[in-house]
């Protein structure tokens, strides 16, 4: 299942300051096409700018679907949303979209889009300075150190100006939200019913925000903190992934494996410093597999065979056989730094870090400094709002928060649910990131049953 991104990945809810547009009701129908493994294709081209008028600038989002088994008994479409962000709905739906729970297969078209930037909709690709950027110290102690992380993330914005700064100012998501009610509306839906994960759940509680009164149901697994700011952000969850790897101690202890002693021995003579964190962010939020092939990597490590600890980190960007990434990280940081409030200036970055080094020893610095780039990068046209507007207004909303979720803390669960008073919050008692579709039958139960008839679950417990 989809998880947010440990390194790379933070995120808010960035809100117009005015209510948005109605979206137009479709000139010419969607041509859809099959496009392979049962699901149908189509394209829709919609304003980069909102609140442009016609004839503006534009940019394609790729859409798919997949049909309801069961045509007679159809509810509607229900949106679905893996997280990231710059991670393809649509590669979600074509490989995860049949393990949902039959009743919302029969009852409804699942449906996806990618959302700007990223996978097959209007692509951003500037990565010419990505892998320097990638390679510099995830905690430079140093001045030097610290020059050498300001100039690979000043190339990087940089690069992405260059080539798109005309996209980059509406790339937060809200804009993608907008666009979501561009697909409702062209698919002739009064109503929206959504299933999101992770970053998807920003998707979905900003669309709450801004139209509450075109939701039919929301369910929101693996919550993202609805306060926006960036420093705090990152060192909440550097500290969940940090006590990811405590868990894990306390489990290597019991099996005999290579625990956190073995992590700082290799991490302090490691090639590469970024590819120890990234490999051990994905093993940490994957258990139980995760944790074996973390050990398993840790081992071969410290015989100096790297590459377990490379495979992990390859597949924490989702790094294909070509060389390509599914992972498209240009595609997160334009949608993140959007979003999130900055620190003042790219020097208040660096006096974050002691406080980040405190809260997540091994994760702090790097996960803070991940969003460095964001001190380079263009304005978003529209800011955050104090709080989510029109929430009153909002139907039924399923949170569900994992108790010890190593990437979105149960905190955050809690702050978004507080947001919207028609949500109710279920904790789940689980070590793994998202709940949903992880065997868990209360919780599958709980979510198939709320989509079909949206209203409050009796219980605000799993299992």
């Amino acid at each position: 299942m989809p998880r947010l991104r440990a390194f790379a990945c933070a995120l808010g809810l960035a809100l117009a300051c005015a209510r948005p547009p109605d979206a137009p009701a479709p000139e010419t129908a969607l041509a859809w096409h099959d496009c392979g493994d049962g699901l149908e294709c189509a394209t829709l081209r919609v304003p980069i700018d909102h609140s442009a008028g016609p004839g503006s600038a534009t940019l394609e989002l790729a859409l798919a679907r997949l049909p309801a088994e069961k045509p007679a008994r159809r509810i509607g479409v229900l949106f679905v949303n893996p997280g990231g962000p710059g991670i393809s709905a649509i590669a979600y739906l074509r490989s995860g979209g049949r393990r949902l729970a039959g009743e919302l297969r029969e009852r409804f078209d699942l449906a996806a889009f990618d959302t700007r930037g990223t996978g097959a909709s209007t692509p951003l690709d500037c990565h010419e300075s990505f892998w320097r950027w990638l390679a510099q110290d995830p905690d430079p102690a140093s001045d030097s150190a610290w020059q050498d992380a300001l100039e690979a993330s000043r190339a990087f914005a940089g690069d992405c100006a260059r080539k798109h700064g005309e996209l980059l100012p509406y790339m937060s998501t809200a804009d993608n939200a907008r666009d979501l009610d561009w697909i409702r509306a062209a698919l002739h839906e009064e109503k929206l019913s959504f299933l999101g994960f992770s970053y998807g759940t920003a998707l979905g509680a900003t669309y709450a925000s801004l139209y509450p009164e075109r939701v039919r149901g929301l369910v929101l697994d693996g919550s993202i903190d609805p306060r926006f700011e960036l420093e705090g952000f990152s060192i909440e969850q550097a500290a969940a992934v940090e006590a990811a790897l405590r868990a894990y101690d306390a489990e290597a202890q019991r099996q005999g494996w290579h625990g956190s002693d073995a992590l700082d021995e290799l991490y302090a003579r490691a090639p590469r410093k970024s590819t120890v964190l990234f490999a051990s962010a994905e093993g940490l939020a994957t258990p139980p597999e995760g944790w074996r092939l973390f050990a398993n990597a840790l081992g071969r490590a410290q015989l100096d065979d790297w590459s377990g600890l490379q495979s992990l980190s390859d597949h924490y960007f989702g790094e294909r056989a070509d060389g390509t990434r599914q992972l498209s990280v240009e595609a997160q940081l334009a949608t993140l730094c959007a979003d999130l409030r900055r620190p003042a200036s790219a020097e208040a970055y660096r006096a974050a870090l002691p406080a980040a080094r405190a809260a997540s020893p091994h994760f702090g610095p790097g996960n803070l400094l991940s969003h460095l780039p964001c001190a380079f990068w263009p304005a978003p046209r529209s800011g955050p709002l104090a709080e989510p507007r029109g929430v009153d207004a909002t139907p039924p909303i399923l949170v569900l928060a994992n108790r010890d979720d190593p990437l979105t803390p149960h905190l955050w669960g809690e702050r978004l649910a507080a947001d919207f008073p028609s949500a109710t919050r279920v904790d789940v008692e689980s070590r793994e990131h998202t709940a949903y579709a992880r065997g868990v039958d209360c919780v599958d139960s709980l979510v198939a049953q709320y989509l079909v008839e949206p209203a409050r679950p009796a219980r605000t417990h799993c299992p």
